[in-house]
């Protein structure tokens, strides 16, 4: 049985084992279905479970088709060709094809058990142009592994392995090679268009993209923020000095930002005290020498803090099922999380952050959490919500609010003009939340929606390992042609050689913001990325396709970072075009790959097209 669409030539054939996308005479997505009744009029198709009773309808919509069935439902789609979407992963692969996700919610989530992370979309897409848009809340897997393989993972007695295993790497043939959707009443769109890059263009028209940019000074100058060099033990007199140091060392500077630990206590609205007794004064101070300056802040509250007596008083938390305020757990504890889905609660948080900055000359804002994982399953709201609405609603009042910000969470809040920061990343190499994962989860948050991207701090947040010299140097070249960079830990302390190549990329990024704002400008009528894959240009290029460790600064800057310790050279593939070497005026054909390609310490590898 047959289903048409003109549109793209397109049509869906369903057997009695198997649903098949065709464009053309070319199948470009299949499914394997369980034994089902079929019985359909032109445009419709009805399919009966027999073993459950359940009906799964099928439409024809422009080219493609949805599902829309009863009950719980699951349904497998064969990965042919290279995937992309999905969002931000812990261990972050493209395509999604090198990776085993086992079946699991897929909800924003703070260091997530199977490697979901904070900013994801419910979209996903293939070389092949077919593509797949989930409408309501599933769970995902992709490539699944083996119960072998998720044995060895869960053996290890805790809830949360290491980065390589959130998810697994797909070593060899590991997974079983499918994308599977399960959910109640699972609603989905499957269409087509002819390739990956049409595809992509295609599902973010129809999530929207931004009509404005963020402050230029955010693009432009790094940012230095006090978390990975200070954490928690932070002061007005350190701001200051850190301050002082920046400007001693000579390298460009836009926001100074104050994180954790300004406040007495966590929810509160004032400085505290003794940390910093004239805040009002030290925000003068940094301004007079060209900061802007920024807060930390979360929908947390601490039950010590006089913000939460106010916001208990007035029902402006979550409730439990007793009508209480509800302990929800957070990284730095207990405490009350903000609704909001309350109109008033919203209102009152907005209105205590403005009188903030009216008393101490504050010009924004970081927000920190906001993730689905921070809402109790049985957490009760103002307006009834999912999950995951949660940080769509929390990212929507803030990008209506506040421009001189950032966020680290986002639901379909791709519209939202502001930047959005990558999870905290750790101080390591790999792509399991290391250097190399800063490329591929940009590469994928932009194939998602999002074109403002701010990498997490330079060299990482130095948890449990600090990096060294080699490590800051290298992430400082990845970030120099990034939309925006953002240090922390002060390369200085690492030696004149570490400092004065890490100056020079600092200062690299700020030459080239003129470059990088037009682009930023460009995604406000387009939606398409600034930063964009090897293959944006050339999408039918299998090897284009498959590289995750270089990236396109629009579409003719091609940026390829050593991203391996220890290395002074690296294997840079160059799609269709000619190319020059921007340091050298070497010049090379495309669709080629230059192996053992020259890239010393102080050597970031840059092409220009200058042809096709």
């Amino acid at each position: 049985m047959k289903l048409s669409q003109p549109s793209l030539n397109t049509a869906v054939q369903i057997n009695l084992d198997r649903i098949i996308l065709f464009r053309g005479e070319t199948p470009v997505l299949s499914s394997t279905l369980m034994e089902m009744q079929i019985k359909g009029v032109e445009g419709e198709i009805e399919l009966f479970d027999k073993s459950s009773g359940h009906k799964i309808r099928i439409s024809t919509v422009e080219n493609g088709f949805s599902i829309q069935a009863e009950g719980c439902f699951t349904i497998s789609f064969e990965m042919d060709g290279a995937w992309f979407g999905h969002g931000e992963l812990l261990n972050q692969r493209l395509p999604l094809n090198k990776i085993m996700l086992p079946l699991s919610a897929f909800e924003t989530y703070d260091n997530g058990p199977q490697g979901q992370s904070c900013i994801l979309t419910p979209i996903w897409f293939s070389s092949s142009g077919a593509w797949i848009h989930a409408h309501t809340p599933v769970k995902v897997g992709i490539n699944q592994p083996t119960q072998e393989t998720q044995r060895y993972h869960w053996s290890m007695g805790t809830d949360r392995g290491p980065f390589n295993h959130r998810p697994f790497d797909d070593l060899g043939d590991g997974g079983d090679g499918m994308i599977t959707f399960q959910g109640e009443n699972l609603n989905l769109t499957i269409g087509c268009e002819t390739d990956a890059r049409q595809s992509c263009q295609k599902l973010i028209q129809n999530l929207g993209h931004p009509e404005n940019t963020p402050p230029d000074e955010l693009f432009v100058k790094p940012t230095w923020t006090t978390w990975a060099g200070m954490k928690t033990d932070v002061s007005q007199e350190k701001v200051l000095q850190f301050a002082e140091e920046i400007l001693e060392h000579d390298y460009p500077y836009g926001v100074m930002e104050i994180d954790d630990r300004w406040q007495t206590y966590y929810g509160d609205f004032t400085f505290d005290p003794f940390r910093f007794p004239s805040p009002a004064r030290m925000v003068r101070a940094l301004h007079n020498i060209g900061f802007k300056v920024t807060t930390w802040v979360i929908p947390f509250f601490d039950p010590e803090s006089s913000a939460y007596q106010q916001g208990k008083e007035k029902d402006y938390f979550v409730k439990n099922e007793y009508g209480e305020v509800y302990p929800v757990t957070w990284w730095q504890g207990k405490g009350a999380l903000l609704d909001v889905t309350n109109p008033s609660a919203l209102h009152w948080f907005y209105e205590n952050l403005r009188a903030l900055q009216e008393g101490t000359g504050l010009d924004g804002f970081k927000f920190d959490a906001g993730e689905a994982c921070f809402l109790p399953e049985d957490a009760i709201t103002y307006q009834p919500i999912t999950r995951n609405e949660y940080t769509h609603h929390y990212i929507n009042f803030i990008s209506e609010k506040f421009s001189m910000t950032e966020v680290r969470s986002g639901w379909l809040n791709q519209k939202a003009p502001i930047f959005f920061r990558q999870w905290d990343k750790w101080s390591t190499w790999g792509t399991d939340n290391g250097l190399h994962s800063v490329i591929s989860g940009i590469l994928a948050l932009g194939l998602t929606g999002y074109p403002f991207i701010l990498p997490d701090m330079v060299g990482g947040n130095a948890y449990d390992v600090t990096p060294d010299a080699e490590l800051m140097i290298r992430w400082t070249q990845m970030n120099a042609l990034l939309p925006a960079i953002q240090f922390s830990i002060k390369p200085w302390e690492y030696g004149l050689e570490c400092d004065e190549i890490c100056r020079h990329y600092a200062e690299l990024h700020t030459e080239h913001s003129g470059t990088i704002l037009d682009l930023a400008r460009n995604a406000t009528w387009t939606g398409e990325p600034i930063i964009r894959p090897v293959w944006w240009k050339t999408p039918l290029d299998e090897n284009a396709l498959r590289c995750d460790d270089q990236f396109l600064l629009g579409d003719d800057i091609l940026v390829a970072p050593v991203v391996e310790k220890g290395a002074r050279s690296r294997k840079i593939y160059l799609p269709k075009g000619k190319w020059k070497d921007i340091r050298t005026g070497d010049l090379f054909e495309g669709e080629r790959y230059l192996s053992e390609y020259p890239a010393s310490l102080e050597e970031l590898p840059v092409f220009e097209r200058v042809e096709g």
